[in-house]
């Protein structure tokens, strides 16, 4: 009896001592946050909350995820947005963090028209001068960022060009533009982040674009997971770099949802054809 009573006591000092070692191994997950615009969003496909690039990502590697990208925020936006509570917390407990930020500070501008215009007349004053802005706000965010969590892993991504035909020079001029902003960063601050090769995904391939003719659609967003998983692996802190989808995306058409079926459809065909993402190769040079 007094062996038995000794083998329970011993058995529970061992399990209690143990829980929290098991708990503390639940816990060792990475912790994955995605910041920025629609990108890192995931407009592009329906259940997005399930099937954006950065929820593939999670899925894959195994990461406790967190998804505060909002549509159609520039840098502006999260130079804000990165002194509200809710998002420093977040960073604070994030150990990776993709950032997608820049491009609507061009593409969602109230005068993209007019910088539309200088650009299809080739003139580039005005969009410099946007690139020099875009650069300012991004020296802050990088820095207030670190000054938040200074030991996270910070991806960034680069732009790509979902436009190859009327308006082509338009989105590239405004996609150099952007992308010129990381370089010029990197340049300076050699390590400041790691940078995730959006372009090489999705650039000339109308299969991976979403109806908007903007944002990445479901195919898109698992290359856009690929390349991610890739630079994670490369940076030591993934193990896989084929995407793991445990939930189909479903492509989401912004004009159908919007104006109805009918019209919705005639604007989705009339805008693919005029972007040349109708077919996915063009059969005219462009």
């Amino acid at each position: 009896m007094k062996k038995l009573l000794a083998f329970i006591i011993s058995f529970t000092i061992i399990f209690t001592l143990s829980a929290p070692f098991c708990h503390a191994q639940e816990d060792e997950k990475l912790n994955y946050l995605l910041l920025g615009d629609s990108i890192a969003q995931g407009y592009g496909v329906k259940n997005r909350d399930e099937a954006s690039f950065g929820k593939i990502v999670a899925d894959t590697n195994g990461y406790n995820y967190e998804n505060l990208a909002r549509t159609a925020t520039d840098t502006s936006d999260w130079l804000a947005y990165l002194e509200r509570d809710y998002v420093i917390e977040a960073v604070e407990k994030a150990d990776i963090i993709s950032l997608s930020v820049g491009s609507n500070d061009y593409l969602a501008s109230s005068d993209v028209v007019l910088l539309g215009a200088q650009s299809l007349f080739g003139y580039t004053g005005e969009i410099k001068a946007r690139e020099e802005s875009i650069y300012e706000n991004f020296s802050k965010i990088i820095p207030r960022i670190y000054e938040i969590n200074p030991d996270v892993t910070l991806l960034v991504n680069n732009v790509y060009v979902a436009w190859r035909f009327i308006g082509k020079k338009i989105f590239t001029d405004a996609t150099t533009c952007v992308n010129d902003v990381y370089d010029r960063y990197l340049e300076k601050y050699p390590g400041a982040f790691y940078l995730v090769d959006f372009a090489s995904a999705l650039n000339d391939r109308p299969d991976y674009i979403a109806d908007d003719c903007v944002h990445p659609n479901a195919k898109g967003n698992i290359a856009l997971a690929k390349v991610t998983l890739e630079k994670l692996k490369e940076i030591g802190v993934g193990e896989n770099t084929e995407p793991v989808v445990l939930v189909e995306g479903i492509d989401y058409n912004f004009y159908i949802e919007t104006y109805g079926k009918a019209l919705g459809m005639f604007l989705t065909i009339l805008i693919k054809t005029l972007t040349g993402n109708l077919f996915d190769y063009y059969p005219f040079p462009i």
